[in-house]
């Protein structure tokens, strides 16, 4: 089954021969992104399958502390963490870094949908100390990607510096498909997958009105400085939410260097790219053009970057500029959203 299912993939992504890198000559018939819960049964359990069939394969990025494909992702993040959060390429370097990771499903793992992505403003509550965003289809141990970790106390200030409260968990996950009889990770010690979820974080930082502050945003550099914000807790952003809010303090998906080892990493960046994607179609011929922002992390007021301004994710893939990133049906990234 997997075999005919690479084929299908392989036919459907029609690759340019003989393109640099691997780059589409053009983008046709695009992979429509869904949210978690637009899925059938089926196609959430092809996910899952594909996302662990990574696991299965041999490291390439060439980086310290990878086994396999899904390691080298969490790697190439780790390594490039100092330089790619707080500034102008932030958005368009994830962006390129999960589209990277879905190419990888669809062409190694045979599988023939889209990354989905997870909106968790759908869910978010007004009573902050609310659970019931944990309790939605996305942490369903059978159908999703499980739930909480096991408690683990904190003794140590040392080991939450910002001071945060009304943790839960912090261990590893207790169930579903990414428990440590199925899934370890590799790099930086590896381990067991691990959440903390803190409630009034995932609350108050998914909110729907941030989101929507966010994308009433004129121009690219207010809408990028406004989605990442400050880092600090005293102030919500959307970036923080499923981070913080699933990874709390001693969870993957709270370690900003390590956080692409929880698998819903990539659903929550996804739900940040259909975010600007959204924002895009505002004005789509002058924002396939436009980027902004700091070269250097939180310089607001030093050099910016450009549209020719390079990013790379190492021999995930290759060199790619600001300006061919914005689009999403070009020459380089080819995809779109549903936002039924």
């Amino acid at each position: 089954m997997r075999l005919a299912k690479l084929l299908s993939s392989l036919a459907l992504l029609h690759l340019a021969s003989g393109s640099p890198h691997g780059r589409r000559a053009t983008c046709s018939n695009p992979p429509v992104r869904k949210e978690w819960r637009q899925l059938t049964v089926e196609e959430k359990a092809e996910y899952i399958e594909a996302v662990q069939c990574l696991t299965t394969l041999d490291a390439k990025s060439g980086l310290n502390g990878t086994v396999n494909r899904f390691d080298d992702f969490q790697a190439v993040h780790s390594d490039q963490t100092p330089y790619i959060h707080f500034v102008g390429h932030f958005l368009l370097w994830h962006r390129y870094f999960v589209a990277s990771y879905e190419k990888s499903l669809r062409e190694e793992c045979g599988y023939a949908g889209a990354q989905p992505y997870w909106n968790w403003s759908q869910d978010a509550s007004t009573n902050l100390s609310s659970t019931a965003i944990f309790e939605t289809e996305i942490f369903d141990p059978d159908t999703g990607f499980g739930g909480n970790g096991a408690w683990v106390a904190i003794t140590d200030a040392a080991d939450n510096p910002f001071n945060l409260t009304g943790r839960t968990g912090g261990g590893c996950v207790q169930n579903g498909p990414f428990t440590s009889d199925k899934f370890q990770l590799h790099h930086a010690g590896g381990g067991c997958l691990k959440r903390d979820y803190i409630p009034w974080i995932m609350n108050s930082f998914a909110a729907q009105s941030l989101v929507d502050h966010v994308q009433s945003q004129p121009d690219y550099t207010t809408f990028a400085r406004a989605l990442e914000n400050i880092p600090q807790f005293t102030e919500p952003n959307i970036h923080g939410s499923g981070h913080f809010g699933v990874g709390g303090v001693l969870g993957t998906l709270g370690n900003q260097y390590e956080s692409p080892g929880d698998p819903l990493f990539y659903l929550h960046h996804g739900n940040l790219d259909r975010i600007l994607w959204e924002w895009q179609q505002q004005d789509l011929p002058a924002r396939l053009h436009e980027v902004g922002g700091p070269v250097e992390p939180l310089d607001y007021s030093g050099k910016n970057v450009t549209l020719d301004f390079t990013v790379n994710i190492g021999r995930l893939a290759g060199n790619a500029t600001l300006e061919t990133l914005l689009n999403t049906e070009g020459d380089v990234l080819c995809y779109t959203y549903d936002t039924a």
